[in-house]
């Protein structure tokens, strides 16, 4: 499965690890994680070091957040995210304080260890070769055909209700694209064997 980062939720990849899927999809964060700005941020719990043995992170400073409580969240989809809440015994006299948080007291995150070990999982397939090239090939095959339909065909929003009616939106969509193209395709051979 090739899919953008608008896909990449801690739920989609759950789904399709259970369904024994292959995932090529990335996640928001990304590209960012990347940047040097994102390396540099020590705001970004991604820049810290987790000890599962311990289930504490350590910061940038070297202080240790330890676990404190579970919760869940229960999306709209009835999927639940196990998020770890951790916190820090004392930001005190930290030089990077400021930069951390904007929080009086004592640092505190709230993480989804789910998330995070998915998005290791696809930023491993993405930066492997076969990974990339997949990658590379979802981001010109479906988003010009994308383009074609909102930005030469004036396609900004379905016109019907239901899961019923856009499916049927979008097949006549899909079928005029195709036969547009196939139109094109036929031009520029009746072109080529005049000349």
């Amino acid at each position: 499965m090739i899919a953008d980062a608008g896909y990449g939720s801690e739920e989609n990849y759950a789904y399709l690890e259970k369904e024994e899927i292959q995932a090529v999809v990335k996640y928001g964060s990304y590209h960012k994680e990347k940047s040097k700005a994102w390396k540099e941020n020590v705001e970004k719990i991604e820049n810290w070091t987790y000890d599962e043995a311990e289930d504490r992170w350590t910061c940038p400073t070297g202080r240790m957040l330890h676990f404190r409580k579970e919760s869940m969240e229960l999306l709209e989809s009835g999927y639940e995210i196990r998020k770890r809440h951790y916190r820090s015994q004392s930001c005190e006299g930290c030089p990077l304080k400021e930069r951390c948080t904007k929080a009086a007291g004592n640092r505190e995150v709230v993480v989804s260890l789910e998330r995070l070990r998915y998005q290791k999982q696809a930023r491993d397939i993405l930066r492997s070769e076969e990974g990339y090239a997949l990658a590379v090939r979802r981001m010109t095959e479906p988003e010009s055909v994308f383009g074609q339909l909102k930005n030469n065909r004036g396609f900004r929003r379905f016109w019907r209700c239901g899961m019923e009616k856009v499916t049927l939106e979008v097949g006549w969509l899909s079928l005029a694209h195709i036969l547009l193209k196939q139109a094109a395709n036929d031009q520029k051979q009746r072109a080529t064997i005049l000349q």
